[in-house]
């Protein structure tokens, strides 16, 4: 049976720790292991993880240089053949880490993979399925709509993303999941959810986040200037309510501006690729508003032009 590992980096996350470790202790699956590394806690949290020492594989107490820094920590420390990123104000349904399994062994268990399942959005007014989007090139594009906690990835794909970067303040698990599109991981997406998500933290700050978002896809495509940039995360991104506070670097007109961007970049190939795949999956063909009997501002004032002039023919001349 793979042994699947569950990594959780805390500070100061006495309130809400516990509940993390039981879920990771009820697991159904009977191969698992948890890794929790504190970042110097200044409340309980080292006393609660002490607590409970006879269930976790590993702990540590030490400084780092934040979130990232000590998830590249605690990741080298996994020995699981499947390893996810758990928070630690989230908790695992109980039948999560064999979902997991169970999915990377129906896709033939490759060494190089990520299985992507759904998470349960916890908010004040209800939880809400949160399902995985897309994840391909023109996720740069759309800022990928997956839950890091609901990602499980072989040792071989960390190796082959490398490890994730600690420029980016929020958005890094972002940039670690298009570093596994560029490297060619494969992914394999289930519609089943094994983590209860808790919006909070630094995840709550969205401007940050939507900055972040536009210097991945800056660092990816450094040609782009900083109104293409914009330009196309007005056009693509999946968060439209995260895009309130830029509203000034809307392009006028969305559609234009890709024709321009197009003409500019034609010969980047990985720009036009994402901007086509992204297309596919934003935009509405003409033809099929027809077909559904929907028409767009453009072609409703056409034929009202075209109906006031027929109507207008048919008025007797005067005299």
């Amino acid at each position: 049976m793979p042994l699947v590992s569950y990594v959780t980096v805390v500070r100061n996350g006495e309130r809400t720790l516990a509940r993390t470790l039981q879920s990771v202790r009820e697991q159904r699956w009977p191969q698992v292991e948890h890794i929790v590394l504190d970042g110097a806690s200044k409340d309980g949290t080292l006393a609660l993880i002490e607590a409970h020492a006879g269930q976790i594989d590993y702990y540590a107490s030490e400084p780092d240089r934040g979130l990232y820094d000590a998830l590249n920590k605690a990741i080298g420390l996994a020995r699981g053949a499947l390893i996810c990123v758990l928070n630690a104000d989230d908790w695992l349904t109980p039948d999560a880490a064999e979902l997991a399994v169970r999915a990377h062994q129906a896709a033939g268990a490759p060494t190089e993979h990520l299985v992507l399942t759904a998470a349960w959005l916890m908010k004040a007014s209800g939880q809400r399925l949160w399902l995985p989007g897309p994840l391909d090139l023109a996720s740069y594009l759309r800022c990928a709509n997956i839950c890091h906690n609901g990602v499980y990835a072989t040792p071989v794909a960390y190796r082959a993303s490398g490890p994730y970067v600690l420029d980016l303040r929020i958005a890094a698990d972002f940039r670690w999941l298009m570093a596994t599109v560029d490297a060619g991981v494969r992914a394999t997406a289930i519609d089943e959810p094994t983590v209860h998500y808790a919006p909070g933290g630094l995840s709550s700050n969205v401007q940050q986040h939507t900055r972040d978002c536009a210097q991945v896809l800056r660092q990816r495509f450094p040609f782009l200037d900083d109104t293409e940039v914009w330009g196309l995360l007005h056009a693509f991104h999946s968060f439209r309510g995260n895009l309130v506070p830029f509203t000034s670097t809307r392009p006028a007109h969305l559609g234009r501006f890709l024709q321009k961007l197009a003409h500019r970049h034609a010969g980047q190939g990985g720009l036009m690729a994402a901007m086509a795949q992204a297309s596919a999956f934003t935009l509405q063909h003409p033809e099929d508003r027809r077909a559904a009997g929907q028409l767009s501002t453009g072609e409703k004032l056409h034929r009202g032009w075209r109906k006031l002039r027929m109507h207008l023919r048919r008025q007797p001349k005067a005299g």
